[in-house]
């Protein structure tokens, strides 16, 4: 009887073992599921954190279907300024420039999508950076050289009809000037500075203007010895073809242009008269009085007539303008007696 006695008190020793046992195995199942729920909670954030950073990113890049501005630059303006011509698709919010890269200077853009601003050179070697931003938000940067020197000589060019009117002055005095058609050195021509000339800072030459279109190259040269070269485009094209009769008291203006008739403009004695041949129809033209028009299959007006009655007595004094729509002018002047 001791002995089961005995039995039991050892079997209820075994089981108290066994249940501190299975105590000490709860609490690092516990232990291992908050460790693992704390690994979760970090990746979730870390997660979170590189979305949030690769929403940026993207924000931050180009759209894919974004359209960038276009930039023209051109310095044909003068040697000390250039025009900078921006067009876009979207409204322009912001624009500056900089040159090399120092302080940046703002242009009002009054959210237009096509903006023109003259922008001043620097002398030397210089960047002009633009930063141009849209309604979108995005920024586009541009850049580009120009070289300016510190010689002041400056140009101008005139077409007179046929011929090419070209001027240079300075600061110092001219000495001469040479020109060249197309780097044609076959062409290349010395104009040499009049010593009676009124002002010696100015030196002008009228030169023959070849047909079709040209690039004239003129270097002008003062008497320091200072030169500076100028290119040109030109195009050189025929005058109107014009004719005065007189038919009794009446003046017969005869034109023709095969690149078509623009203006016709002309005084007898003090009135003036204008006709402007490009906006009305030929069938409006034909039914003024005296005016007769003749239209090629391009709807260019290019043979005129009128008549012109001479209302003062004795000696009337016409002076006539035909200008073509190539820009190229003919021009008359005359006297006549309307007895």
């Amino acid at each position: 009887m001791n002995q089961i006695l005995s039995v039991e008190m050892n079997t209820n020793k075994n089981t108290t073992k066994t249940y501190k046992t299975s105590s000490n195995t709860i609490d690092i199942k516990k232990i291992l599921i908050f460790f693992g729920i704390a690994l979760i909670l970090v990746g979730l954030t870390l997660a979170i954190v590189n979305g949030i950073n690769v929403s940026n990113t993207i924000s931050n890049e180009t759209p894919t279907q974004y359209t960038e501005p276009e930039v023209l630059f051109a310095n044909d303006i003068s040697d000390d300024e250039t025009e900078v011509t921006i067009n876009h698709d979207k409204a322009i919010t912001s624009l500056k420039y900089s040159w090399n890269d120092l302080e940046e200077i703002n242009i009002s853009t009054y959210n237009r999508s096509s903006v023109v601003q003259t922008i001043p050179i620097p002398n030397g070697t210089s960047t002009l950076t633009l930063k141009i931003t849209d309604e979108s938000g995005y920024t586009t940067t541009t850049s580009k050289t120009f070289v300016k020197d510190d010689i002041n000589i400056k140009f101008s060019f005139t077409i007179l009809g046929k011929t090419l009117k070209i001027k240079t002055e300075d600061l110092n005095e001219m000495a001469y000037i040479t020109y060249m058609w197309n780097s044609d050195a076959s062409t290349k021509a010395v104009v040499n500075m009049a010593e009676t000339a009124e002002d010696k800072k100015v030196l002008e030459a009228e030169i023959e203007i070849p047909k079709g279109k040209n690039t004239l190259t003129v270097t002008a040269t003062n008497k320091k010895g200072q030169s500076k070269t100028k290119n040109q485009e030109v195009e050189g094209v025929e005058i109107p073809k014009i004719q005065i009769q007189q038919d009794g008291h009446y003046l017969v203006i005869s034109a023709s242009d095969e690149n078509g008739l623009k203006l016709v403009e002309y005084t007898l004695n003090k009135p003036k008269y204008r006709i402007d041949l490009t906006t009305h129809d030929i069938s409006y033209y034909n039914a003024i009085e005296g005016l007769k028009v003749v239209q090629n299959d391009e709807g260019n007006i290019v043979k005129l007539e009128y008549r012109q009655l001479m209302n003062d007595k004795g000696e009337n004094i016409i002076n006539l303008n035909v200008e073509n729509k190539k820009n190229a002018v003919a021009s008359f002047v005359g006297k006549c007696n309307n007895l």
